[in-house]
């Protein structure tokens, strides 16, 4: 994790992709997220210049939030807001992942309030959903998540 966050580290890359395989298990997901750091060194690497890295910080994020201990812990105005920013991205890896963790997210019914209150969140998830150039999963994901959040 030290060395996630060293963004001029030559391993940087290497090691947001191990947390991205590492969050792919539930097990390890409880324990992620409670590391102290974890969520804004991954935010950081989300804004890199660098693709590779801005793709594993947003599918570990995406991985994250699959576990339900994790949704409310991850739904803060700050997250919420960079991962409705990423949704926009012109990347589909990134678009995708982001999109996702809103979905994701929006499962949980104590989530659901702060995504509303979200500035632009459901704006653009309507975007994504009716957008001609979205594809199709990140258009089913943005419904999924706009119903959701209507229940």
């Amino acid at each position: 994790l030290l060395v996630a966050n060293e963004t001029t580290h030559v391993l940087h890359t290497k090691c947001l992709e191990l947390l991205v395989n590492f969050s792919r298990f539930p097990a390890n997901n409880a324990r992620l997220a409670d590391f102290p750091g974890l969520v804004s060194a991954l935010m950081a690497a989300g804004n890199s210049e660098m693709p590779a890295d801005r793709e594993a910080a947003l599918q570990c994020l995406q991985n994250l939030s699959t576990h339900p201990t994790n949704k409310l812990k991850l739904a803060t105005d700050d997250l919420l807001t960079f991962i409705t920013a990423c949704s926009m991205r012109p990347s589909l890896v990134e678009k995708e992942a982001a999109v996702c963790t809103l979905y994701n997210l929006s499962t949980e019914p104590g989530a659901v309030v702060a995504i509303t209150n979200t500035q632009n969140a459901v704006a653009t998830l309507v975007h994504l959903a009716h957008h001609a150039q979205s594809t199709s999963n990140v258009r089913l994901r943005s419904s999924e998540a706009l119903a959701t959040i209507s229940l």
